[in-house]
């Protein structure tokens, strides 16, 4: 075993309205490294064929010396928005715990790679409060997905069950598209959604939204 073991994170689904934010994190040592690096691990966004995804996702599992998948359902984000807690936050909060989950099989972390994101000082504040975490190193930095392998890891891990939850989620409500407000057919199929059942499936939606305010106003003036 390589003698610098660190964790890498990442998120998937952050930007969906409909299904859950994934974090996938994965801890590796200098050898884990060396062999992902020339399996062709790489940042999830960078693979165009699903099925190698999902192949190099279990790839990590297997191969990383812990790993963690923390799965935020639609219905879990929004009681913490009406509780007051940010998105931002929320990341944060999973970081750690997936951090958490990894001490516990992994007690000797020297560094936690994250990709970057806002809260960052608040995932700091908890690492810092926890003696098991003192002396583990926080670094959070843009595009770390694409600099650091372990990270790269901990995005595959994260995207690739964010594609099987959306796959779920089709399979039960039909074809939504992507999830993403940007694309046409999330939009018309909440809007059509929601002039069959007058109101919201709430573990698939994000219902506190405010795509969702302006598409139950538009529905209601008609």
């Amino acid at each position: 075993m390589g003698t610098r073991i660190v964790v890498g994170a990442d998120e998937a689904g952050r930007g969906l309205i409909i299904g859950p934010m994934v974090i996938g994190a994965c801890a590796i040592n200098d050898e884990i490294l060396q062999k992902f690096t020339s399996i062709g691990i790489k940042d999830s966004k960078k693979y165009s064929s699903h099925q190698k995804l999902m192949t190099h996702a279990n790839l990590v599992k297997k191969e990383s010396l812990a790993w963690s998948v923390k799965i935020l359902h639609a219905d879990v984000l929004t009681n913490f928005n009406k509780n007051g807690m940010t998105m931002d936050e929320a990341e944060a909060y999973t970081f750690y715990r997936a951090l958490e989950e990894i001490i516990k099989k992994v007690p000797k972390i020297d560094e936690y790679q994250v990709d970057n994101f806002q809260a960052k000082k608040k995932l700091k504040s908890l690492i810092t409060d926890n003696p098991k975490m003192k002396n583990i190193s926080l670094k959070v930095l843009p595009r770390a997905d694409l600099q650091y392998p372990a990270v790269s890891a901990g995005s595959l891990l994260a995207r690739g069950q964010s594609l099987t939850e959306l796959d779920k989620i089709r399979k039960q409500h039909g074809n939504f598209g992507s999830g993403s407000t940007n694309d046409k057919r999330t939009i018309n199929w909440l809007k059509q959604y929601y002039i069959q059942n007058k109101s919201w499936p709430k573990k698939i939606v994000r219902v506190y939204w405010k795509t969702i305010d302006r598409i139950e106003k538009e529905i209601k003036k008609r």
